[in-house]
Formats: C-alpha cells, structure tokens, sequence
C-alpha cells in the first residue's frame, strides 16, 4: 500500500484515504486530469517565454550586418578601404551596365544570310534613352531605335524607327536634324521605306552619318511627327565596332 506524508499531523497516511484517521480532517486531491491540464499550461508557458527571450537577445539578419559594417570599416586600411569601395563603384557600374544592355541601349550586332543567297546582312542596333510619348491612338511610353545596316542587294543604310506613330514625311523626301555630341545640328533628308510604312525613316549620307558616329559618344535626332509636333531621340552610341 502506497503511503503518503499528510501536512495537517505529519503521518503516515495511505494515498487512497480520503479523510485523516487521526483527525478526521478531509484530504483533498488534485486529479490526474487537472494535474495534466497544469502541466500542459506551464509547458506552453515556458515555451513562450524562452521564444521571447531568443527574439529579444539575438538581432535580425540585416540589423546584425548594419552593426558590425561600421566595425569592419573602422578594422580596414585606408588603402584597404579606398580598394573596398573601388569594388563597390565597379560592381554599381557593372549593374548598370547589365540593365543597358538589357533595354537595349548599348549596341546590338547582328549577321545573317540573306534568303537569296546574295550574301551576309550586318546590322548594328540601338535605342534612344529616353522615352516619348504620343497622344491618342499612339498612347504609351515608347523609344525610338537607330540602325545601322549592310544590305548585299539594298547597300548601306541609317534608319530611324518608332514602335508606333507616324513620322511626318512628304512623298519624296523630308528632314530631319542630327546633333553628334555638343556639335553644331545637321539636317540631313529622308525617305519613307517602300512599302510607305509610317513607323521607319531612312537616312541619306550613309558615310557622313558614320563618320560622325564614330567620333561621338552620343546622337540627337529631330524628327517631326503627325499631330505630335517635334520630337528629339537621345542615343548612347558610344563603342560603335562597325
């Protein structure tokens, strides 16, 4: 028979009496339930308290690594932080370089055969880096694209397209300005393609146009379009290899 200490007399009573055989006094008991019901409440408890405590005492990700970057900088030579931050401008630029491309406003090459077989068409692409926008139907940010072209039947071109819109050119020719750099503005004439799409323009002075490009590091184009007046496209044609 088990046997239990009972605080009123300080005997030795049995678990399962449920008054004092000394006294007479009735021993109260905590079930088993209520017992379980306690535990699991203190455990959920100390749970509780130990995630706050994690939380309070360890420091973010990003908060830890903002308080130990002035540290490290403090620890570095200044030859070491002059290269440090060298490497930080290089890897910016190289970011930068990577969203260029990925707009298009570096140069694009291209080569292909021609479906006759006459020969290879070369083609150099670029677009403007900044954005027009047109009103009504033409709604919308667009940019305008500078080719340079070798066609084996055509021969050699400079051509001016927009995505939408209509460039604003008599039956035979118009003008349009071209600005290499900080240089005086050029007019040089243009023609509609053959098949009188309004989107593209053709430039005259094939050779003139190059031999300024290859000094430039940047183009300004001025061309007049239906009901949307004068607009001018900035081109970054810096490192042309044509």
């Amino acid at each position: 028979m088990a046997l239990t200490k009972w605080h009123e007399c300080g005997h030795q009573i049995s678990k399962t009496l449920t008054q004092c055989p000394n006294f007479g006094a009735k021993i109260k008991r905590t079930s088993l339930f209520r017992k379980s019901i306690a535990g699991i409440f203190g455990l959920v408890f100390l749970a509780m308290f130990m995630c706050q405590c994690g939380t309070d005492s360890t420091p973010s990700a990003p908060s830890a690594q903002k308080a130990t970057e002035p540290a490290q900088a403090a620890a570095l030579t200044p030859e070491q932080q002059a290269e440090e931050q060298k490497r930080r401008s290089q890897e910016a630029e190289a970011k930068q370089e990577q969203e260029a491309l990925a707009l298009g406003l570096r140069w694009q090459y291209n080569e292909f055969s021609e479906k006759m077989g006459r020969g290879t068409v070369k083609s150099a692409t670029v677009r403007s880096l900044n954005e027009v926008q047109f009103g009504f139907p033409y709604s919308g940010d667009q940019r305008g694209t500078l080719h340079l072209r070798i066609h084996p039947k055509h021969g050699k071109d400079v051509v001016l397209s927009i995505e939408k819109g209509q460039f604003l050119c008599g039956i035979y020719n118009c003008q349009v300005a071209v600005r290499f750099d900080d240089g005086k503005a050029q007019n040089f004439t243009a023609v509609g393609p053959a098949d009188h799409s309004t989107t593209m323009l053709f430039l005259r002075g094939y050779d003139r146009f190059l031999a300024g490009a290859r000094k430039a590091k940047k183009v300004y184009i001025e061309a007049q379009f239906y009901q949307q007046g004068t607009q001018v496209f900035e081109f970054d044609i810096s490192g042309l290899k044509w």
